[in-house]
């Protein structure tokens, strides 16, 4: 039973001494209990439950007799059941207070002294506490969970803490804009942050059967500080700079204990997402991003009511953006007769619009708990883009510089007796695409009276519109027999597809004992997908000679007669899924008198018997073709969780192995000469692939929380049999790759994490940290070149070793850090000839943010980039950045006033490099110059007067 206040509707307080008596009619006393408070983990919404154990009785019928300081007692009848398995009722009581007066106690006076902890365990929950880390002034979400113990943030917003991956971002335990963390990220001030908690959140099944079923969702949730819980929130940024830099930035939110409104809006030119991340690092910045500007805005909103029967709630999303991508390098392919070297350069602009719209309402009755809800969404997007490639392929690595290389290849002048080339090839493209996605997603759940069963129906269903249209004019040139051959196309694509899919499960969760649970479910699938790809070679037309890109005929008749009818094709492709689970679960809690956990076990077997047959029709002019492969696909998962007494450690073991059917379309028998570059050839004799993964997972909670310390490591393996690999054949005369799709066995790789959070002071000011992690890749390809009837069998090892070690200190107004960094790759291949490269990057330097008289803040961090091990000399290089900021609060912090020096050295590296079992490049990218910026942030705060 839940026992509430009758006017607010809220649980009511551990203070208040809630005590419930279970009497028989006759006033006889049957049982007593204390009510313990329980909290959802997610919303914070609490319950004061009262348990008892009862005997059989004659008589059903009994009185709850409830009572608490400062209300009225309550009687409320209620019938009991009792069954072969053990059940739970309960039941909302609402107590209206008495009349009588609070009494005034007067304490004395206390001096506390605390020590901010930046971290700690809350039984399952990790909190980490915003105020315990010092941000540069203007710091948003971004740059507090940058700095968290243990978490690791990705430029796209994607949030890892211990190495798993966070499935949610939460706000005060919602869902804030769900499909999108950067929103949140980059708006919400971090100085309105209280604490930031990571947990499993329920799920909702969970919740209303009363016991766990799944392992609901991996979140983090933030905590907003109890002053910014009603009210207006606001604040707005705007600054401008040198290389015409600018930036803007409104954010608004509205709180009260029932409902939530925000609205976001920002622009800029500066890569937002790419900024200091407040350890001396510059962030995982992905350098094919090019210069982007962007402008975005949205609204999301979140109703609910004291008593948790509705909730609606959605959001509103819209984006622009422009990106100017150009890049250019050098690349190796690793072939067995010897090496093939590239030069490349290449610039795209892209414009793309994206429209998104979510949302969801839901309905719980709190006596029976039974509960639905429906969640549609909708989205758009539209891309045109502009692109222009270059490239040279030469048997030997050419000297000069890859852009000298170029120009020189592609220049009017060239001459035809190029030395070492196997090809050029070039293209200049334009074009546009369209996408639309409609759909709905479902869920029931029916709870089973008198007992502690239900059963659940969900699903979707869902419309993906997508469509697109370009245009390239492409030039290919190779020598053969002592000539120069030389292939141009006028080539205009489209592409058009329709995909609906339709899925229903129904689920059944099933008590067995007090520990033990069985959950079957039963999934039905169909997926339905039309497609339509049309080739027209425009210059088999006579009058395109001399027309510009993005050129058509007038008439459909003459857009026919360029038909390219071997590399065209419509397609219908109808698949159905079954899928039988059984989900065993034993779950064995040991608590103390307050019901805390002291220790636990968790068991979970699930195995899955799947289904899946498909009916595909393939038409084409040449070869149309009519398959129907169906295929048996089991699956099977296995967890066993611990954790020891007084949860001094938690140890994790999964087990899972998974089979998965080939693509329908590889089984085409054709061969797909589109780009006449790269040939690719259908195989009908791909077989299934079962993908098996062992991993241990260890986290040290209650022994090392009260130190201030963080232990977590893991270690895993992964093995494919059947594993889906390209085997290719280059031609070293033409340059021309023909691809296959084939099962191999022999792919694997293993893995091992470490991190170690822990303070080196009595008084926790000098925090060290160190993450390792080593990494073992076995692959194995077919690869050969032309001189080889048959490809060969390729075998690469690969070791990817890395270190980060972090010092920081805080006092007072100072904080101060050091950080270092190294990677190590080492890559071996039983291809003959093949260089076993041994790369280095390596990444040290120092951060400071110090509190200055007058309300000055200043935060600097200064970073050494080296690299060591690579091909290019100038790649071997060693790149000294450094960034700072001076800022300055007015108005009680309301104004604050920034002057940014981003890259003031100008050295900020433009490298992309990498490897692979076949290749490796190093390519040179365009990044934002140095600049400087003057900001000016505004802060809003209007809150209710108090009454």
């Amino acid at each position: 039973m839940d026992v509430k206040d009758a006017f607010t509707g809220q649980a009511l307080s551990l203070d208040r001494n809630v005590k419930v008596d279970l009497l028989q009619f006759d006033s006889t006393m049957v049982s007593s209990a204390v009510c313990r408070e329980k909290r959802d983990q997610g919303s914070g919404v609490r319950q004061m439950i009262a348990t008892f154990s009862v005997p059989l009785q004659k008589d059903p019928r009994f009185l709850l007799r409830v009572s608490a300081a400062g209300y009225a007692t309550k009687y409320v009848p209620v019938t009991l059941f009792w069954k072969k398995r053990f059940t739970e009722s309960s039941k909302e009581i609402f107590l209206r207070r008495t009349t009588a007066s609070d009494e005034v106690c007067q304490l004395g006076e206390v001096k506390v002294t605390a020590t901010k902890i930046k971290f700690y365990s809350k039984g399952d929950t990790l909190v980490y506490n915003a105020d315990a880390f010092q941000l540069q002034e203007g710091s948003m979400l971004d740059g507090l969970i940058s700095q968290l113990p243990g978490a690791e943030l990705k430029p796209d917003g994607q949030i890892l803490v211990n190495g798993k991956k966070v499935e949610s971002l939460l706000l005060n335990g919602r869902n804030f804009f769900k499909n999108d963390n950067t929103v949140l990220l980059d708006n919400l001030p971090a100085y309105m942050v209280h604490r930031v908690e990571v947990y499993n959140q329920e799920s909702e099944t969970s919740k209303l059967l009363g016991h766990k079923v799944d392992e609901g969702q991996f979140v983090m949730d933030i905590k907003l500080k109890r002053q910014y819980s009603i009210g207006w929130i606001g604040n707005t940024e705007w600054g401008y700079g040198t290389e015409k830099r600018y930036l803007g930035r409104l954010f608004a939110l509205r709180f009260t204990p029932q409902s939530r409104l925000s609205v976001y809006g920002n622009l800029n030119n500066v890569n937002d997402r790419r900024k200091p991340d407040g350890n001396g690092g510059w962030g995982d910045f992905d350098p094919s991003g090019g210069l982007t500007a962007t402008k975005r805005g949205g609204l999301d909103y979140s109703i609910y009511d004291k008593r948790n029967r509705f909730q609606l709630e959605g959001d509103v999303n819209a984006s622009y953006t422009d990106t100017d991508n150009p890049w250019g390098g050098t690349s190796t392919d690793f072939l067995s007769s010897g090496d093939v070297y590239n030069t490349v350069s290449s610039r795209q602009q892209t414009s793309s619009l994206n429209l998104s719209t979510r949302h969801n309402w839901k309905y719980t009755n709190q006596t029976t708990h039974n509960s639905a809800s429906l969640s549609p969404w909708f989205s758009y997007s539209h891309n045109d883009y502009h692109s222009n490639y270059r490239n040279g392929t030469f048997s030997v690595k050419p000297l000069d510089n890859y852009a000298e290389v170029l120009d020189s290849l592609f220049s009017p002048e060239w001459t035809t007796t190029v030395r070492n080339l196997i090809r050029r090839n070039g293209q200049q493209a334009r074009g546009n695409s369209d996408g639309r996605d409609v759909g709905a997603s479902y869920w029931t759940f029916i709870k089973i009276p008198q007992s502690r069963d239900g059963f659940s129906i969900d699903g979707h269903v869902q419309y993906v519109l997508s469509k697109s249209g370009e245009f390239n004019h492409f030039i290919y040139n190779h020598l053969e027999q002592e000539a120069m051959q030389t292939d141009f196309r006028n080539r205009y694509n489209y592409f058009h597809q329709q995909n609906t899919s339709v899925q229903a499960r129904l689920k059944y969760f099933w008590h067995w004992t007090r520990d033990i649970y069985l959950n079957p479910s039963y999934t039905l699938q169909f997926k339905r997908s039309v497609g339509n790809h049309s080739l027209y070679r425009l210059e088999f037309l006579p009058e395109s000679e001399g027309q510009e890109l993005g050129w058509l005929p007038s008439q459909m008749e003459s857009l026919l007669q360029a038909l390219d009818a071997d590399n065209s094709n419509e397609s219908t492709l109808n698949n159905w899924r079954h899928k039988l689970t059984l989900d065993w679960q034993w779950n064995k809690y040991v608590k103390d008198e307050n019901f805390r956990t002291l220790s636990s076990w968790n068991v979970t077997v699930r195995p899955d018997f799947v289904y899946e047959t498909n009916r595909f029709d393939y038409r084409s002019a040449n070869d149309p073709q009519h398959l129907t492969p169906g295929y048996w696909l089991p699956q099977f998962y296995f967890q066993l969780k611990r954790g020891t007494p007084s949860l001094r450690h938690r140890l994790d073991f999964d087990l899972s192995l998974i089979t998965s059917a080939p693509s329908v379309t590889s089984l085409l028998r054709r061969t797909d000469t589109a780009d006449p570059l790269h040939i690719t050839v259908g195989n009908p004799d791909l077989k299934r692939k079962l993908d098996g993964n062992v991993s241990f997972n260890y986290r040290a909670d209650q022994w090392l929380q009260r130190k201030e310390r963080q232990l977590y490591g893991n270690v895993g393996w992964h093995i494919t049999h059947n594993a889906l690999a390209a085997s290719y054949t280059y031609n070293r005369q033409t340059g021309v790759t023909t691809t296959q799709t084939v099962n191999v066995d022999g792919n694997w790789n293993a893995w091992m994490n470490l991190n170690f959070t822990l303070p080196l002071d009595h008084k926790h000011r000098l925090m060290f940290t160190t993450a390792s992690s080593v990494s073992f890749y076995h692959t194995v390809d077919y690869a050969s070149s032309r001189e080889q009837e048959h490809p060969v069998r390729t075998t690469t090892r690969a070791t990817l070793t890395s270190e980060t070690l972090r010092l920081n200190y805080r006092y007072k107004s100072v904080n101060l850090g050091l950080t270092g960094a190294a990677t190590y790759n080492h890559q071996a291949s039983t291809l003959e000839g093949y260089a076993s490269p041994n790369t280095w990057n390596v990444r040290y330097g120092l951060h400071a943010v110090v509190d200055l008289p007058w309300h000055l803040q200043l935060s600097s961090d200064l970073t050494m980039f080296t690299r060591r091990g690579y091909e290019t000399a100038s790649m071997n290089r060693d790149d000294l950045v450094w960034n700072a900021r001076l800022s300055k609060s007015l108005w009680k912090n309301q104004f604050t006033l920034m002057v940014d020096a981003w890259d003031i050295l100008g050295n900020l590296s433009n490298v992309n490099a990498g490897m692979n079992s076949r290749s490796m490049w190093e390519y040179y990218t365009n990044v934002i110059p140095r600049y400087a910026m003057f900001r000016l942030v505004y802060r809003l705060n209007r809150q209710p007067k108090k009454k």
